[in-house]
C-alpha cells in the first residue's frame, strides 16, 4: 500500500526544509494536513454520548470507566481506530513501545472525566464485549487521534471506520516526523495485520 499524495508532499517538504531549501514551510504543511482533517466533522460520524470517569488503562488502547450516572459495574472500552503495542496479551510477548503507549494512555486519562462517544454506523462492542468509542478529554482533543498522532500507536485499519482516512494522514504525519515509536521501530516490531497490510511502511 502505498502513502496517501499528502503523506509524499510532507516528505518532500520536510527534506528541502532540512536543507535550507522552504525554511518554515514544514510548519505550514504540517498545518494544512491537520486541517485536512475537518473534511469529515467529528460530530456526523458519532452518535450517543456518555461521561465517564477512567478508572483503570489496561494497555494504550483499551480502557476501564465508570459511567456517569454509574452502572452495574465498570465498562471496559476499546478505542476505535486505534492498535498500540500489546503489553497485557495474553499469548503474546511485550511489544515494542508498548510501556510507553500504555503509560502515554495513563498520563492523558487516567483519573478524568472524558466523554464517550459510540459510532454512528458500526458495531457498538467488539468481540471481546468492549464498548467501541472514541473518547473526548477534558479541553476537547480525542484521544484516539492523539495516540496515533504523537506516535504511540498505529492507525488501525483492519477494521475501518468513518474517519479512518483522517488517521491514516495522522499515522503519516508521525511517520514522517518521527514521532514516538517511529524514530526505531523495525519492520519485525509492527504488529503482524500492518505488516501484511503495508509490507512496505518503512521504505
Amino acid at each position: 500500500m502505498k502513502k496517501s499524495w499528502v503523506a509524499l508532499v510532507l516528505m518532500i517538504v520536510a527534506a528541502l526544509s532540512g536543507i535550507g531549501i522552504l525554511p518554515g514551510i514544514w510548519g505550514v504543511a504540517s498545518n494544512v494536513v491537520l486541517q485536512n482533517l475537518d473534511k469529515i466533522p467529528f460530530d456526523e460520524v458519532v452518535d450517543a454520548s456518555l461521561d465517564a470517569n477512567v478508572i483503570r488503562i489496561v494497555d494504550g488502547d483499551t480502557i476501564e470507566v465508570d459511567l456517569v450516572p454509574p452502572g452495574d459495574k465498570p465498562e471496559m472500552l476499546r478505542l476505535i481506530g486505534v492498535d498500540t503495542p500489546e503489553t497485557v496479551h495474553p499469548a503474546m510477548p511485550v511489544q515494542f513501545f508498548g510501556p510507553e503507549s500504555t503509560q502515554f494512555t495513563k498520563n492523558m486519562c487516567l483519573g478524568q472525566s472524558v466523554r464517550l462517544y459510540l459510532q454512528k454506523d458500526g458495531p457498538e462492542r467488539g468481540k471481546y464485549g468492549r464498548l467501541l468509542v472514541y473518547v473526548e478529554l477534558t479541553g476537547g482533543k480525542i484521544l484516539n487521534e492523539e495516540i496515533i498522532s504523537q506516535g504511540f500507536g498505529y492507525s488501525y485499519t483492519k477494521y475501518p471506520h468513518a474517519k479512518s482516512a483522517d488517521y491514516g494522514i495522522l499515522q503519516d504525519e508521525a511517520q514522517i516526523a518521527k514521532r514516538g515509536l517511529w524514530a526505531g521501530v523495525k519492520f519485525e516490531d509492527l504488529p503482524v495485520w500492518l505488516r501484511k497490510s503495508n509490507p512496505d511502511i518503512l521504505k
